[in-house]
């Protein structure tokens, strides 16, 4: 039960995320750029989290929950990606 409701957050939060971005056409390159920025840099991680919460509408807390950690990763991986395509 614990396990469903732990899901049932993450699915919540990344729902709220995704309609920011739907609403918010520029917040997805506002993302990738902070992503692409940092992507490189000793604790990319941390520095990602940092600032997306700072320069977006996407708030991420200190204490990341298992949706902000997956969006994070979500973000590099896109990054990572997309320069595998050059």
């Amino acid at each position: 039960m614990a396990n469903e409701l732990n899901q049932q957050r993450v699915i919540d939060e990344f729902s709220r995320c995704f309609r920011k971005m739907l609403m918010d056409p520029e917040l997805a390159g506002e993302l990738v750029r902070i992503a692409k920025e940092n992507i490189n840099q000793p604790n990319a991680y941390q520095r990602i989290a940092e600032e997306v919460s700072s320069q977006t509408t996407i708030k991420i807390q200190e204490e990341h929950t298992e949706a902000d950690r997956k969006f994070i990763k979500l973000l590099m991986d896109v990054v990572k990606g997309d320069s595998q395509l050059y």
